[in-house]
Formats: C-alpha cells, structure tokens, sequence
C-alpha cells in the first residue's frame, strides 16, 4: 500500500471512486454498516491493486490516465449496473469497460482494474460464486485479450472468447438450480459481447480525441505517413522526413526486441521532429550549398535550433496528437549539450559555460522516448561514415549509445544495461540491412535523352532564357 504523503498528493482519486460507489451501490444505501463496510474495502482494494500501476510510467505522467480510468469505469459500472437490473447479468456489458481500457492501456493495468471492477460490481447484486466467477473471469479474459490490439478486425479475438466465458457459466448456472430462459439467455449471452465490443470501438475515437491516450490501433492509422504535418514535414524540410523514416525503423526494431511499445516507437518517431518544419534550412540533413550557421553566433544558432523542440510541441498539440508522442518532442533530446556550438562558441573565446548550450529536458521519462534518443543520435552520427563497413557501425553505435548513458540521460527512462547492449545490437543489425553494398551491375552503353543543369538551384529566369537560347541556336 502506498505511504500516507502519497496518497495525499492523489487526493483525486477518493471523489471519484465514492461517486462511482454511490453511483452502483445505491440499493444498499439503506443499510448504512453494510456500506461503509464495502466502501472501506473497495478504497483498500483500490490502493493494493489499481492506484501502484497508474504511479507507473507512463501512466503517472499526466493526470488523463487516472482521469480515463475513473471515468471509464464511473460510466461503465451505471451502464452495467442499468442493464442489469432491467435484463440479467448475461445481457449486462460490464466486460466491456474493461475491453476499452485494455484498448487504451497495457495489459497489467487493465487486468488489476478487471479485478478491483469485479469487486465493485458483485457488491451492487445479490453475490453468488456463479456471478463472481463470471464478472471476474469475463473481465480478465477481455483485459488479456483485448490488450495490444492493431487492427480493428481483431476485437473478434476478445469478444469470443468472452461469449464463450458466458456460455459456460450460463451452463454451471442452469447446473446450480438458478432459473434461467436456456433459449433466451444462451442467445443473449453469446451475442452481446459482440455487439458490446463492436460499442466499444465507436466510442474510441471520441475517448481517445478528448484525452489524447491513443490505442495501438489508432497510433497504427496516425503513423500511416497521410497525417498533414508528416506531409508538410516532407515538402518543407524532405531531410528531415528521410532522417525520420529511418529513425522510425531503427526505433521500431529496438522497441519490438525489448519488449517496448513498436508502434508508439515507430509513431513516434515519425513525429519527433516535426518543428523543423519552422526554418528547415538550419538544420544539418536540409542543408545543401551555404551552411547558415557560419555566419551566426553560436549562441544565437543554439537558440535558433532549440527553437524547434517549443514549435514541435505546439504543433503538436494543435493537431491533438497523443500525450506520449508529444512528450517524445522534448524528451528525446533531454539535456543533452549542443556540443558543436558551445565548442565553437569555445574557439572563438566566449567564456560560457556548458549549460547555456543545453536542451531544457526533460529526460526521458519511459523506454520508448529513450529508444528514440539513442536512434536519433546513431543515426544523425551514421550519416558521417565513410564506407559503412559492420565493424564500423558496430563500433559507432556502441560509442554512441555508451556515451548517452555515461551522460545520465537514461537514468529516468527504466532501460537498464541488458536492455541498451539489446539495442544496440539491433540498431546495428537495421543499419547493415539497409546499407549493405549491392552486386555491381554490368555497364551498357545507354543514349541519353536528358542532360542535368550543372546548377540545379538556378533561378526559373535563368533557366528559361538558356532554353530560349538553346532553341535560336538549334
């Protein structure tokens, strides 16, 4: 359980769960020791089981996780409780809370809200071992199964297997003697956890756009490369949109061998840079003839630079993206030094110190933003190799994901050393796969029927009158 200061600073949570209690428990209002006898359990059962995994990264990082669990589970529990009363506990969707937080979350957390929900709801009907086993069993098995769900075909999966929960306790209850409609009842059982799953996935856009927590199946459309600020991204600043489609596989692949989140990784990535779009040419991969920076100061070109991470986020949340991906905006930069400004600034005889060149963080606050740290340097540092050879870029990444580490901007991430030495061995197998040498072709003689200006920058007035020009001497 947790110590007394930090329920204090989760003050939030009692209101919400005593107004879902007055909400469900309403019949038993009447016998007031019977109440309060539940209501101190369910709180006890709240702060062992459900309130330690929201204090949980990165569900402790903004305030619409315990906000979405609350609420979900305030309007599913009426719902349920409404339909229950009115058409029996096998027509009641009370699995169905559960299947859409196990959408929006992870598999832990909506298994330890499945339970403390079962709980809660059992106490607002007349409790048998039966009903128990049912509510509690339904609800797992929706929590499990509906969990990590990409496609949204896939809510068959969770939706059969809780008919068939319902049918053999529909089954174990005609056993115990309860009097049943067999015909009724069967059908019923069997075909409201598909029509309630199917409930579940109209309402999750309009959850998802009013608490910005995505569920895989909607970060799967969002990085789908159509997003306008992903094509924007690739008209005003096409190196970057290149930098960030290779991070995205490097990202992806890491987070898949750890055991992170793929999609937000790969979601994420694509999105991480996105305030280049503001300036486009100070950025290193948009650069082509006339580096801008040479003729700024370099404190004047850190702030020029830093400027994209505060023009990320705005865009960003203009657009509603999800909460992770914004927080990868910042996070994947952390604190780092912009160490070829400040060397510069050094060479040039300025007296400043490290700090006036670092990003303001914060650091990485869960794997798949620390994944992306490291993928966004190995791969802005594997764009100087000469002559990529394996031993090269095994020895690149290892600096490069050593020396993140050594620099303490991990520490807050939770990817220990198993996991980075499983990073950069992925990261290097991804930058082989995609830049190994390919067979050299035989040469033909081929006849040109185009011929490239030595200048492809040159102004449209200029190219027009050398093809007026070409056309008088032809």
């Amino acid at each position: 359980m947790a110590p007394i200061s930090d329920l204090a600073k989760r003050w939030y949570h009692f209101p919400i769960v005593l107004g879902s209690l007055f909400l469900i428990q309403f019949p038993n209002l009447h016998d007031p020791p019977r109440f309060i006898a539940e209501y101190v359990a369910l709180v006890a059962l709240w702060l062992a089981v459900v309130s330690p995994e929201l204090e949980r990264k990165p569900f402790s990082l903004h305030r619409a996780y315990p906000a979405l669990v609350f609420s979900i589970l305030l309007v599913g529990s009426f719902v349920s409780k409404m339909i229950l009363m009115r058409f029996g506990l096998f027509a009641s969707p009370f699995f169905a809370p559960i299947l859409l937080l196990a959408l929006l979350t992870d598999r832990r957390l909506s298994v330890n809200v499945a339970v403390f929900f079962s709980v809660m709801l059992i106490t607002s009907v007349e409790p048998t071992p039966i009903r128990f086993g049912l509510i509690l069993v339904s609800n797992i098995v929706a929590a499990v199964t509906g969990s990590g769900l990409k496609k949204r075909l896939q809510i068959i999966r969770p939706a059969f297997f809780t008919a068939l929960c319902n049918v053999l306790f529909l089954v174990l209850s005609l056993f115990s003697g309860e009097s049943l409609s067999l015909d009724r009842d069967l059908l019923v059982s069997f075909s409201a956890p598909f029509l309630f799953s199917v409930v579940d996935l109209g309402l999750l856009p309009f959850v998802e756009y009013l608490s910005l927590v995505y569920s895989d199946i909607d970060l799967v459309e969002l990085g789908n490369m159509n997003h306008p600020l992903i094509k924007l991204l690739s008209l005003r600043a096409p190196g970057t949109y290149y930098h960030s489609t290779i991070l995205a596989n490097l990202a992806e692949a890491a987070a898949e061998k750890i055991g992170a989140n793929p999609i937000l990784a790969r979601t994420a990535a694509y999105f991480h840079d996105i305030g280049k779009v503001k300036r486009p040419y100070f950025y290193t991969e948009n650069i082509q003839d006339r580096n801008p920076h040479d003729e700024l100061n370099p404190k004047l070109s850190h702030l020029i630079v830093q400027d994209h991470v505060k023009y990320g986020l705005e865009l960003a949340r203009r657009h509603r993206l999800p909460l992770l991906v914004q927080d990868v905006i910042p996070q994947h930069h952390g604190t780092r030094v912009q160490k070829y400004f400040y060397h510069k600034a050094r060479e040039m005889g300025e007296n400043l110190s490290e700090d006036e060149f670092r990003y303001t963080g914060p650091k990485p606050q869960f794997k798949e933003a620390g994944i992306i740290m490291l993928a966004d340097s190995v791969e802005a540092a594997f764009r100087s190799v000469k002559n990529p050879s394996a031993g090269r870029i095994r020895s690149l990444v290892e600096e490069i994901v050593s020396g993140i580490y050594n620099e303490r901007e991990l520490d807050e991430s939770g990817l220990t050393l198993k996991d980075l030495e499983a990073i950069a061995g992925e990261f290097a197998k991804v930058l082989l796969n995609m830049f190994k040498s390919r067979i050299e072709y035989p040469k033909e003689e081929i006849k040109r029927v185009i011929v490239l200006a030595e200048n492809p920058d040159s102004k449209p007035n200029e190219a027009q009158s050398s093809d007026q020009e070409d056309s008088k001497d032809r």
